[in-house]
């Protein structure tokens, strides 16, 4: 039965080989048509985008400027106390990472089908294309994702993964670990005690799904349960790893202390709250496959010339315009009824043909306190190169600036929190400060004489201090994680008092 089931879904996802060539050599013609097929569609959900049923959509849409969450806020809560009929199943609540607002956004059951389900089936394609002997149907998945929040009678509120793995049908629930009902409770710690328990007492795992930052302090509980040094020691199966939320780069060591087989493949995802982005097709190159197809209709403007709502209209550019290296703030207009909306994430394209992406921060994550401009990016690989060359791992960071004072120059203070091993932290400091210089031209010029700006400082937490600021700041959960860059310092300030040097 089990076999059967596995070659019925290898069946079901061959279809997708065709759609997903058209995204990669149709990519212009493709987005033309879902620009149509949005405007044509978001009008039902009533929120408040400018445009009205009287107007030629298409015609009035290179006029809007560009929008945000409080432009849709006040009728985001009017069509949830719209109880006359069923609108929409489902609000997806973000994080709050970059601010202390939690957004809602509707995600009804039309986008959930066109958009994240077909994500789902993406990643399938890609792991059963290019991970040997894949079989996700016969073992066990373990996913460690959101939550459901509350339940009303027309709508449910949940984290889009804790909403996904609330849809997954009955039939296919046999195969994931922990339970649904497990997976998809609010009670972060409680839940995660549930998942260790049901990850060690099986021997079937396959796949595992989540945030690098929670699967790492899982997998890790697990193998101490069962006294191993190796997963795949417990779990013989295991092929893969699909990732998102948060770069994986600083936790890749980690992972591959435990996971030692050569042939295990890490496939990244781009799932946001507002939808499911882009997705790693080719496991052994950079870059996300930008889903084009899938209820969203891109735009984007250079991190330079974005002025937030205010960003002129003739520096939007269109998917066709953008060319590999620069930095864009993503403009993404959906069917939920988000046009023009600032999504908040900046990524630069890998690839023009077909359209890669990664990741290179948020609009809110960035340090320019001094004229240096430093980007996620740019500091996570200064981070990772000094980390190798003292041989140390880091577990998490957050980085905000030292003003300038009447006593002080002005620097960056890095509060870090290492795993296990602790680096001469004078010697780490000088060498990261080295690696900025070189990555960062604005950064070295400001450090240049030391007129304005000294050698960053090198703060140590103690084990776990992430987890217990998150827990204090009642932030735990699935999607939660700490801005690792700040323009100011109200977050290095709470964490000052876990430093342990």
């Amino acid at each position: 039965m089990l076999a059967i089931m596995n070659v019925l879904v290898k069946a079901y996802i061959k279809r997708f080989d065709k759609e997903l060539n058209q995204i990669r050599f149709a990519a212009s013609r493709i987005q033309e048509k879902e620009l149509d097929y949005i405007l044509n569609c978001f009008l039902p959900y009533r929120l408040n985008n400018g445009l009205s049923k009287s107007d030629k959509p298409r015609a009035s849409f290179g006029l809007l400027l560009l929008t945000d969450y409080q432009d849709y806020a006040a009728s985001i809560e009017e069509l949830k106390s719209d109880l006359k009929e069923k609108r929409v199943e489902y609000y997806a609540q973000s994080s709050g990472t970059s601010g202390m607002v939690k957004k809602l956004i509707p995600t009804p059951e039309s986008y959930v089908k066109r958009n994240h389900l077909r994500g789902s089936w993406y990643i399938l394609n890609t792991l059963y294309n290019n991970v040997e002997d894949m079989n996700v149907f016969t073992c066990k998945n373990l996913l460690i994702g959101g939550a459901i929040y509350s339940r009303h009678d027309n709508y449910l509120i949940g984290d889009v993964s804790g909403i996904m793995l609330n849809r997954i049908p009955s039939f296919f629930r046999p195969f994931y670990v922990p339970s649904i009902k497990v997976a998809t409770m609010p009670i972060w710690e409680e839940k995660l005690r549930k998942t260790v328990t049901a990850a060690s007492n099986t021997s079937e795992v396959s796949l595992l799904g989540g945030v690098p930052t929670w699967v790492i302090a899982v997998v890790k509980e697990v193998m101490k349960n069962n006294q191993a040094d190796d997963l795949t020691q417990i779990w013989p199966n295991l092929k893969a790893y699909i990732h998102g939320g948060v770069s994986i780069a600083p936790y890749k060591k980690q992972f591959q202390a435990i996971i030692k087989d050569p042939s295990f493949q890490y496939i990244e995802v781009y799932n946001a709250t507002e939808g499911f982005f882009a997705f790693q097709d080719n496991p052994n190159e950079e870059g996300m496959l930008l889903m084009l197809q899938s209820g969203i209709y891109y735009e984007f403007v250079e991190k330079s010339l974005f002025k937030g709502k205010d960003t002129a209209i003739e520096n939007i550019l269109p998917l066709s315009e953008v060319e590999k290296g620069p930095s864009y703030v993503m403009i993404i207009s959906t069917m939920t009824g988000l046009l023009r909306y600032i999504q908040g994430d900046v990524v630069s394209f890998t690839h023009i043909a077909p359209y890669k992406i990664k990741v290179v921060g948020r609009i809110t994550e960035y340090i320019n306190a001094f004229g240096e401009d430093l980007l996620l990016n740019q500091a996570e690989d200064a981070l990772l190169k000094t980390a190798d060359y003292h041989n140390v791992i880091i577990n998490h960071y957050s980085v905000g600036p030292r003003y300038i004072s009447i006593n002080e120059k002005g620097c960056h203070e890095w509060y870090i929190e290492f795993n296990k091993s602790l680096p001469d932290l004078d010697l780490f400091a000088s060498t990261l400060d080295k690696e900025l210089c070189i990555i960062n031209s604005n950064y070295r010029q400001k450090r240049s004489g030391e007129l304005a700006l000294e050698c960053l400082k090198v703060f140590s937490l103690r084990e776990n201090a992430f987890k217990e600021y998150l827990k204090e700041n009642r932030k735990l959960g699935a999607q939660s994680k700490v801005l690792k860059l700040s323009n100011n310092r109200d977050i290095i300030n709470k964490l000052n008092k876990y430093v342990i040097n």
